[in-house]
């Protein structure tokens, strides 16, 4: 069993983006975990461009990168008039997916970008055409891999991410206040952001906070920022049972 670090009666920071951490915090709640939920970002709808159902109905695969794709997509368009095999990056877009598809959808048991380019399914796209449906920016790992294996590869954006306009002071007061030990980030955009908000006299305490993220890229990212890899605890994935385990084995907690 993991040695208990964190205080239980102190609450967690949570900052998954707003409207995605709903089920993260009932089951918080129905563990009589305290927490504090601060997102600092939200997404918006983005209109699809005329060529997007196109795209989509004549590819030969569809990669989503997350709910965010599927649910912005769907409110815009019947993900049923796409043919192509689907994939999804995690299990949680995979299920929202499955739902507005009526399909199955393939997602890899390593739930991240290197997980499904190493998809079997993925290895002999050359020639094949592929969508991405994702927000603005983000990682390009997927394209430049499946590039390399020569597939063409479009792009379809259903949404982007908006950061959300925060006071650092404030956030940095209320923090202390609330005793927080223990903050909560599901990517690297946010990991910025909090640094970015914050005074940077309030870096030191950023640095001594333990830390759970979801992937070695942001283990890596935090280091860089000051943070001692110690202090950092890697989830299995970035869905909401992999962090509630992960909050629960800090806290030398399980559950059923």
């Amino acid at each position: 069993m993991t040695t208990p670090l964190l205080d239980p009666l102190n609450p967690v920071l949570i900052t998954r983006p707003a409207g995605k951490a709903d089920q993260l915090l009932a089951s918080l709640d129905e563990l009589a975990i305290p927490y504090l939920y601060q997102p600092l970002i939200t997404t918006q709808l983005v209109p699809l461009k005329a060529k997007a159902a196109t795209m989509l109905e004549q590819a030969d695969q569809v990669i989503f990168v997350s709910v965010s794709a599927v649910s912005c997509l769907q409110q815009q368009y019947d993900c049923k008039n796409i043919t192509a095999p689907l994939v999804a990056v995690g299990t949680t877009t995979a299920t929202v997916l499955e739902k507005c598809s009526g399909r199955e959808v393939l997602v890899p048991a390593d739930q991240r970008s290197e997980g499904l380019l190493a998809l079997p399914q993925l290895q002999d796209v050359a020639g094949k055409h592929i969508v991405i449906v994702r927000g603005n920016a983000g990682r390009e790992l997927i394209k430049k891999g499946l590039l390399q294996r020569g597939a063409h590869i479009h792009y379809v954006q259903s949404y982007r991410r908006v950061p959300l306009p925060l006071d650092g002071q404030i956030l940095s007061d209320q923090w202390h206040q609330q005793h927080i030990q223990c903050i909560v980030v599901t990517s690297n955009e946010i990991l910025q952001l909090i640094f970015e908000l914050l005074p940077k006299e309030q870096h030191s305490w950023l640095q001594q906070q333990l830390w759970i993220m979801v992937s070695p890229r942001m283990k890596e990212a935090a280091i860089e920022l000051g943070i001692d890899g110690s202090r950092i605890y890697l989830s299995a994935s970035a869905n909401d049972q992999a962090l509630l385990e992960a909050i629960c084995q800090l806290r030398g907690t399980c559950h059923d």
